[in-house]
């Protein structure tokens, strides 16, 4: 994929040679200045892990020459490289080698730990001389200072190991219409070299002298091999302390690399158990304050860092509050505590406001960076706890903010650094996790709580419920039994006596006067028909089922036999299934298939032909009928005892039958509904469970 101007071509570690060899040899040069045109901060630079794009490095070097005057400045820099505060580990890699040539054989590995802008290859082209071809990726464009600084890195190679200064050629270069960047290496043998070959010479001429004393007159040749040996020993003395020189220095570059391996080891080591610890709290806290707290010691103990908080949404949703801290004083948490963080503010946001709503980390190298963003009394107090750098990392899970870690470390030198807030970054998330499982378990709790509490409520509300509506059966129950018995005797008495006196009587009254006295009869009659049903519809309650076998056709055929009886001259048309068989209470089942059939006939009246049908479908039986039908929705009050959804004029009813089917088919185990259509008929479904169940 083709590099651009903003990719992350080149490690920091190049740069901070510049800022070291500025600080020893150019002190007069702003650095901050330098750094702030490039858009480069100064913690990125220190860290090791940070990489930086060619449009920031060609701005760098710009404003470096501008600033130091000197045109060479990045090949010096190159050379800088080789002075120890600069290489740090990588210098006892180098020096671990036998000699300059041999850190070119190896540096296809060793360049990308410095750019990925290219491809670096070595070819030997004779004893001490070597062929270097640089190979640019696609789209990469560098400018001319950085070949400069890779011919000043390659210098640098040979000063590790005290050589001279080798002869280094540029046949072909990019940014002379060369395709690739071509470099031939020539060096000179080293001093301990040079003192090696001496005492290699001085020996053969003090091997050939001894031959000769053999041969020869000894007396001659022996004022020549005293000082051959003379100088053979003084080679030797010689080169073993340029050796012994060289081994102490490679020595006391390994102990500090050593030293600083362990450190870092010991770092990584810290962190891995920081992040077990973590996750262990997770497995054993359940409470928010617990998880936080823990979270706290960990961060505090095993990574080191000086303080820090942990700040979440509020429940109302509009501002971030403090829930735990480590390293702060009681005053100085009280101090942090006293900052409001509000999302909606109309205000430029803080860095922590704006960490949660973009969800991203953000690494502050110096406060100074954010005096114009934050408030001016918030910008003063972190100041005066003494933060320098702190990171900001969201706490995420399922990809909703929860809060915001800020760390700092007041004690650590050079401020944080890009591993930090990786570390952090890594962090934040698993405690975003603890977080909503601390939460929902709360809410789950309040929700079970709030659950109990109106279980108990509803029992109360349903037990006392039971006992009023229990009563008022019972008071209903009462006054059926009482109206059924207690007014049939005087309504006997009533019509009794309108009969008697209009058969005792009859000639001597007229005609609106005999009306009137058959009117009285004739409601006398229907009101005790009424108070039969009422009866009735008390007695189902008490009534105990007789469960048997019951053929419902052989039924259906004897009450319509019936009815047809009642009006011979109608026109039916009827549809009985045969062998429909149920089990349940026969004297139940004959009213409650009379009262079906019945109102079938009966709003069926008025139909040029009448057709009613009884059947059972997958267990449900049915009875259809043609007739008067009903809107459904008033089918909510088809069983409510004395309903009637039909004129009373027309088609003459109590308003009982219905309400007395469905307390049969309940008493019984089974349901009852109905279905029609104004003018189009009805049908009336009811199920009985089977026998094995009950």
């Amino acid at each position: 994929m083709p590099t651009s101007p903003d990719s992350p071509l080149y490690n920091s570690r190049i740069f901070d040679s510049y800022l070291k060899l500025l600080r020893k040899r150019y002190p007069n040069v702003d650095t901050h200045a330098l750094l702030a045109h490039a858009g480069m901060k100064r913690h990125e630079v220190s860290d090791p892990g940070h990489w930086f794009t060619q449009r920031q490095v060609n701005r760098f070097h710009e404003k470096l020459v501008q600033a130091t005057g000197e045109q060479g400045i990045a090949r010096e820099a190159g050379r800088y490289s080789a002075s120890p505060e600069v290489l740090g580990p990588l210098r006892s890699f180098f020096l671990g080698m036998i000699g300059p040539e041999y850190i070119f054989y190896f540096i296809n590995r060793i360049a990308p730990r410095f750019t990925r802008s290219s491809r670096c290859t070595a070819r030997k082209t004779g004893p001490r001389e070597i062929e270097l071809t640089v190979a640019f990726n696609e789209g990469v464009q560098e400018n001319p200072r950085q070949c400069e600084n890779r011919v000043g890195f390659f210098e640098a190679a040979f000063l590790l190991f005290d050589h001279d200064f080798p002869e280094i050629e540029h046949p072909e270069c990019v940014f002379k219409g060369g395709e690739v960047c071509r470099y031939l290496i020539r060096w000179r043998p080293s001093m301990t070299n040079r003192l090696l070959l001496a005492q290699r010479v001085i020996s053969l001429f003090l091997l050939a002298g001894l031959l000769g004393d053999l041969f020869y007159n000894h007396t001659l040749l022996g004022p020549a091999l005293f000082l051959g040996l003379l100088a053979y020993l003084s080679f030797t003395l010689l080169s073993r302390n340029v050796e012994r020189k060289a081994l102490l220095s490679s020595l006391t570059s390994m102990r500090g690399s050593s030293e600083r391996l362990l450190s870092q080891v010991q770092e990584n080591f810290d962190r891995a158990l920081a992040i077990n610890e973590i996750g262990q709290v997770i497995a054993t806290r359940t409470e928010l304050g617990e998880i936080l707290s823990s979270v706290n010691q960990v961060l505090h103990k095993r990574l080191g860092y000086g303080r820090g908080i942990v700040v979440l949404l509020d429940p109302q949703r509009n501002t971030l509050v403090l829930q735990g801290c480590f390293g702060l004083t009681t005053e100085d948490e009280e101090r942090v505590r006293s900052i409001e963080f509000p999302l909606a503010a109309a205000s430029s946001p803080g860095v922590l406001v704006s960490c949660f709503r973009t969800q991203q980390p953000v690494l502050v190298g110096d406060i100074e960076e954010i005096r114009g963003q934050a408030e001016p009394e918030n910008y003063a107090l972190i100041s005066a706890l003494g933060v320098r750098s702190f990171i900001c990392a969201p706490i995420v899970c399922e990809g909703e903010a929860l809060g915001v870690l800020a760390v700092d470390d007041a004690s650590r030198e050079g401020g944080l650094l890009q591993s930090d807030l990786n570390l952090i970054q890594g962090i934040a998330p698993v405690i975003g996790i603890s977080v909503r499982n601390a939460m929902r378990l709360a809410n789950e709790r309040r929700l079970s709580d709030q659950l109990r509490k109106a279980s108990e409520h509803l029992e109360r509300r349903v037990a006392e419920r039971t006992s009023e509506l229990s009563q008022a059966y019972a008071e209903l129950e009462y006054l059926y039994d009482s109206v059924s018995h207690d007014l049939r005797t005087p309504l006997r008495v009533i019509y009794g006596y309108g009969e008697l006196l209009l058969e005792g009587y009859g000639d001597k009254l007229d005609d609106p006067a005999k009306e009137y006295l058959a009117s009285i009869i004739k409601g006398g009659e229907r009101m005790e028909e009424t108070l039969d049903r009422m009866l009735d519809f008390s007695e189902v309650k008490s009534a105990l089922p007789a469960l048997q076998p019951v053929d419902l056709s052989l039924m259906a055929l004897r009450i319509m036999s019936e009815l047809r009886i009642t009006d011979p001259k109608r026109e039916v048309s009827l549809e009985i299934e045969d062998g429909v068989v149920v089990t349940g209470d026969e004297k139940l089942l004959a009213s409650v298939m009379e009262n079906l059939l019945g109102n079938a006939w009966k709003y069926s009246a008025l139909k040029g032909c009448t057709r009613i049908a009884f059947g059972q479908n997958d267990g449900i039986c049915y009875v259809r009928d043609n007739g008067e039908g009903f809107d459904m929705a008033q089918a909510g009050k088809l069983f409510l005892p004395f309903q009637k959804l039909h004129d009373g004029s027309r088609f003459r009813g109590h308003g009982l039958g219905l309400s007395m089917v469905r307390r049969m088919l309940e008493r019984m185990g089974g349901k009852v509904w109905g279905e029609g259509r104004p003018g189009e008929g009805a049908t009336f479904y009811f199920t009985l469970p089977p026998a094995d169940t009950r």
